[in-house]
């Protein structure tokens, strides 16, 4: 077969072959091409491309060639509270969870945090997260007698899709503890009345 010989590929724009004046029966040439990954490709968990030669006149049955994507999905989560200490009761910690996919793929929302010490945790409706985006989300909590006495207030964070579940985060408040007595002293005087 006379040359040029050349590629075409459905995912490639890159094809090459060396110049090749002709080819006899038997004999081979070695062409090139390349291809860059995109999310989609991590996202679906493979990438499969369809090439064919020619060298005008004749052209070659179709190869196709797959290659799998290597998917870890992960989410991750940060808690922030405010203020960082808490000094009476019925005072009020807001929580702030830093929500990030740390993963190499998509991962679609709805996200919910679950915190073992508040009831109002909040996220914003996400449809979808690409890797390395983020939102926040929030909680409170409202501190008790026995978090004063017992000095400290510690929570366990995670966040989830339904599908991933991120490794947990706590996060420590600290009581300001002021431990005081009075004493109020009250003085009764008597009086007697004598008659002469």
């Amino acid at each position: 077969l006379a040359g040029p010989f050349t590629v075409s590929d459905d995912r490639a724009s890159d094809e090459a072959c060396p110049v090749t004046a002709s080819l006899a029966p038997g004999a081979s040439i070695t062409c090139t091409a390349s291809y860059t990954i995109v999310q989609a490709d991590l996202n679906t968990g493979s990438v499969t491309n369809t090439a064919s030669a020619s060298n005008g006149p004749v052209t070659s049955a179709t190869d196709s060639e797959t290659v799998n994507a290597v998917q870890s999905p992960a989410l991750s989560i940060v808690k922030t509270a405010t203020p960082g200490t808490y000094a009476a009761v019925g005072q009020v910690v807001s929580y702030s969870f830093l929500v990030s996919n740390s993963g190499n793929t998509t991962l679609f929302g709805p996200f919910t945090v679950a915190d073992d010490k508040t009831s109002d945790e909040a996220c914003p409706v996400t449809v979808l997260l690409v890797p390395g985006a983020s939102i926040t989300c929030t909680a409170s909590y409202t501190a008790t007698q026995a978090d004063l006495d017992s000095g400290s207030v510690t929570n366990v964070a995670s966040v989830s899709n339904g599908t991933v579940t991120s490794a947990t985060d706590t996060e420590t408040v600290t009581a300001v503890q002021s431990p005081a007595l009075s004493i109020v002293i009250t003085i009764s005087i008597v009086y007697t009345l004598l008659s002469e």
